[in-house]
Formats: structure tokens, sequence, C-alpha cells
């Protein structure tokens, strides 16, 4: 069906099911009212109730079919209507679940962030330490740096091996902001842990051989 200007009808079809039973019962009426208010005094007037007869019979027919056709546009928009219905609440329960999962991810996030954050500042306490290689080292001084170095090192793998296992998540879970971000952690990990073994070389290197035996 076209409008008045040519353009396609984009309305619905119980919005044109109920004006066209709408029109149906307007003619309906109009049709009754005529024959109620029709004299009934001469050949002609009755003839022509006789035809109003006949076209209000013809409108009641149309009517009803007028009527049954807005059932099934009512049952049709009921049906509708339903299975939106259904759409939003499987949506919702989408919406949660992926909210829980992300924020899941999110805590592990932030639990490695804290850890990250905690070897970095045990890795500045060590890096200030390094003026001692420059010095007059104890025999205990250097081996116990030595070994916190490593121990440093062992750790920051661990961490990042983490941070590298929650990236797999994130992207397996499609959440690739946070995928970026826990890459992104691990990077600064495994590079903190490069520095950190360049450090223990350098102190090795600076000293000599007795006191690290």
């Amino acid at each position: 069906m076209a409008s008045k200007r040519g353009q396609p009808d984009d309305t619905s079809p119980l919005t044109r099911a109920a004006e066209a039973f709408d029109d149906a019962l307007q003619r309906f009426s109009g049709l009754t009212e005529a024959l109620r208010r029709r004299e009934l005094d001469s050949r002609h007037a009755l003839e022509g109730a006789a035809q109003l007869l006949k076209e209000v019979a013809s409108c009641q027919e149309e009517l009803q079919a007028r009527a049954q056709s807005l059932i099934a546009a009512l049952g049709l928009a009921r049906d509708t209507q339903q299975a939106q219905a259904d759409l939003v609440q499987a949506r919702a329960r989408e919406v949660q679940q992926r909210t829980q999962e992300y924020a899941a991810l999110t805590t592990r996030f932030e639990e490695v962030g804290l850890q990250a954050a905690g070897l970095n500042t045990l890795a500045q306490g060590l890096a200030s330490r390094r003026g001692i290689a420059d010095q007059s080292l104890r025999d205990t001084e250097l081996p116990a740096l030595l070994s916190e170095l490593d121990e440093l090192r062992e750790r920051m793998g661990a961490v990042a091996q983490q941070a590298a296992q929650l990236v797999d998540d994130a992207r397996a879970a499609r959440f690739e902001e946070l995928c970026s971000r826990a890459d992104s952690l691990r990077q600064q990990l495994l590079a903190a842990r490069n520095k950190a073994g360049l450090l223990r070389e350098t102190l090795v290197k600076a000293v000599p051989p007795t006191l690290i035996s």
C-alpha cells in the first residue's frame, strides 16, 4: 500500500488492520443511521431502504472480515512482542554473564598489577644498591644481593606467566581491550626481569670471582 504522496506505506500490519476496521465501522454506522432515518412513505422510499439494507449487509460482511484481519494482526503483534521479550531476556542474561566474566578477569588483572607493582618496588630497591659494586664488598653482601636478584627474576617470571594466561583468557572471552592491557603489563614485567638480569650480570662482572664463590 502506498501513501497519498506516493511513498511506500511503512505502517505496521496492526495499524493498517485497525485503520481498515475503523473505516468499515464508520461506514457501517453511517449506513445504519441512514437506514434508521429513511422514510418509508413511498415506493421510491421503500426501494431506497431496500438498497440501504443490501449496503448494510455488505458492509457488515466487510466489517466482520476486517475484524478477523484485526484479530489476526493482534495475534501477530502479540507473537512478535513475545519474541522480542524473549530476546530481551536472553540478552539480559548474556549481559549479566559477560559482566561477571569481565569482573572476574578485571579482578585477576588488578591482582597481577598489584604483584607487578610490588616487584617493581623491590627491583628499584635492589637497583639502588648497584653502587655497592663500585665499593669494597663484604663477603656476605654480594651473594645475598645475587640471591635476591635471582628470587626477584623468578617471581617476575611467574607473575609474567600469570599475565600471559590472563591475555589468553581475555582474548578467548573477546575482551580485546583487557587483553591489550594485560599484554602490556606482561611486557613490562618481562622488561623489568631482563633489567634485573642485566644488573646481576653487571654485579658479577664488577667484583672479584672470589666474592661470588
